[in-house]
């Protein structure tokens, strides 16, 4: 029996380790709108998604696994463009309010067209769009 309501993810929760630096990070670089603030918690929300950032200190007392090391990013976040020209051009942007890119935009063999970036807490986010036919399984 399939288990009810576990087909579309609703939030996404990134641990950073000051959050007023990740708050200004997505709010002033990013242009994203600041929606909920709490102690060691802020939530932006974007279309179909809430995006949380929840101060990894706190997480790791919340949840007790203080122990455990952190080791370069855990996840990746990726926006689809409509467009080669659409990711250049959110690329090009970023980069000028400071954003610091592994590499410029290029064209992958798995048919994307993708930029990489981190965040301040090495959160790594894809600014990607298709290209090509698309691939069926």
């Amino acid at each position: 029996m399939p288990l009810a309501g576990l087909k579309r993810i609703t939030d996404v929760a990134l641990f950073v380790s000051d959050l007023q630096r990740a708050i200004a990070f997505y709010r002033d670089t990013l242009d994203l709108e600041l929606k909920r603030l709490d102690t060691a918690f802020a939530e932006f929300w974007m279309e179909g998604t809430i995006l949380a950032l929840w101060e990894e200190a706190d997480v790791r007392r919340a949840l007790a696994f203080a122990d455990t090391p952190r080791r370069g990013p855990h996840a990746m976040l990726a926006i689809r463009l409509d467009s080669t020209v659409a990711v250049d051009d959110a690329y090009t942007k970023l980069a000028a309010r400071g954003v610091v890119f592994r590499s410029p935009p290029r064209t992958y063999p798995w048919h994307a067209h993708a930029a990489y970036f981190s965040d301040p807490d090495d959160n790594l986010w894809e600014l990607y769009c298709w290209i090509g036919p698309p691939r069926t399984i």
